[in-house]
């Protein structure tokens, strides 16, 4: 296994070295912790809340809008497979190349280190972002989504990443300056190299490109928004085209209690845990398939927003009553399979061992770990053997399931 190496520049960017000289080809990863649920801080003594999508439009307007040109464009032109990607808590900068690393370094961080913030630049960027979000609203679990959070959340204003149309028309240049000035600094970011690299070339050029770069230092102290437990209401509706009526349960659950360390392993626990109780072998599968309460699989989605939990299970059903009831009957007396759980322990070891193979598989879930958890190493075998059934049990059964909402999409009426 390949040690991590990490090295933080006097200016505070950390920089993370994942080299495997066996590799054809190098991943590059410049990342901001500015996403789409950085939302409400008290900056410089003063209490902000910023409207969703304000750091998708930022990433599209310094690869856009910069001092050199579309980075997408330059890189392109060197056959480099590069992109920018908002997410709920950072936004990343990248590419994936064979050859001209240290080229790609510099047009990536002059891009984002030299913004052009003009009004005439930003209601030029406008427009591809509106059809971005039409796009989005193409799609009736995209409603089905904002229902869910609308009917979860009293005080967390999250929604989604890319925001409404209407809130990108709203947005103006002093809130793009205002967001880029507050989170754009080394102190806030961090870069990922894996592959096959020149490590002193590549440390090297990024000292070169951030050594004479000046900050505007900012007291940032996120805001406890003392979101309750409860939800906010137990049922929602989504009127959209639909084949079949669909039908959602949402558990909003906490945990506060948990720390960093917890909550990755939380984050490993839940897959076996929602395979013993929902997946193809589980009752609650069997009962609603033989019964024909659903024609096609039970689909699940989890959800981390602040210090809660989401997580939904749902099918197209046109017994709603029923499947709502099977759902809600599982999660009132879950399940615990050993065999299952040894199973999901090999298969995520196996997944660790292969993921030697992609350099994505690598360093995704290094940003994530570092960023979510502020755990900044990989996940190894070793991490993976030390999981057990009876910490398992105990992690599962410690977890609220009291408190959910219900969503449905159906049809318009004629």
């Amino acid at each position: 296994m390949n040690k991590l190496e990490t090295i933080k520049l006097e200016n505070g960017l950390t920089i993370y070295f994942y080299q495997d000289n066996k590799k054809h080809s190098t991943v590059f990863q410049f990342i901001t912790k500015f996403g789409g649920i950085t939302k409400d801080f008290i900056i410089d003594g003063k209490e902000v809340h910023f409207q969703d999508g304000l750091a998708h439009i930022l990433e599209h307007f310094l690869v856009e809008c910069n001092k050199y040109g579309n980075f997408l464009h330059i890189l392109g032109k060197k056959e480099m497979d590069s992109n920018a990607v908002t997410s709920k808590l950072y936004t990343r900068y990248f590419f994936n190349a064979v050859e001209n690393i240290e080229y790609g370094i510099k047009t990536i961080l002059r891009s984002v280190y030299n913004p052009v913030f003009t009004e005439e630049n930003l209601e030029k960027l406008k427009n591809p972002i509106y059809q971005e979000l039409r796009a989005r609203k193409n799609n009736r679990f995209f409603y089905k989504s904002l229902t869910e959070k609308d009917n979860c959340f009293h005080n967390i204003k999250f929604r989604n990443v890319g925001g409404t149309i209407e809130e990108v028309k709203n947005t103006t240049i002093d809130d793009l300056i205002f967001c880029y000035n507050t989170f754009y600094n080394p102190t806030n970011q961090l870069i990922v190299v894996a592959g096959n690299f020149n490590k002193e070339e590549v440390l090297k050029t990024i000292k070169e490109e951030t050594k004479n770069l000046t900050f505007q230092k900012h007291d940032i102290k996120p805001i406890d928004l003392k979101e309750p437990k409860e939800v906010v209401k137990k049922y929602g509706e989504v009127i959209y085209p639909t084949p079949t009526p669909y039908l959602s349960v949402t558990y909003k659950i906490p945990i506060d209690t948990l720390t960093n360390l917890e909550q990755l392993k939380l984050d490993f626990y839940i897959g076996p845990f929602l395979e013993m109780n929902i997946g193809a072998t589980s009752k609650l599968y069997n009962d609603v398939t033989k019964k024909k309460i659903i024609t096609t699989g039970i689909s699940r989605s989890i959800n981390k927003i602040d210090n809660y939990l989401l997580l939904t299970i749902g099918s197209y059903t046109t017994k709603e009553n029923e499947l709502q009831e099977a759902i809600i009957n599982t999660f009132k007396n879950i399940s615990f399979n050993k065999e299952l759980f040894e199973l999901n322990k090999k298969r995520t070891t196996l997944n660790i061992i292969l993921r030697e193979e992609s350099l994505g598989a690598i360093t995704i879930p290094l940003i994530v770990n570092i960023i979510e958890y502020n755990y900044p190493y990989l996940d190894t075998v070793e991490d993976v053997e030390e999981f057990n059934f009876e910490e398992f049990k105990q992690y599962i059964t410690s977890l609220d399931f009291s408190n959910y909402t219900i969503t449905t999409i159906h049809n318009p009426k004629e």
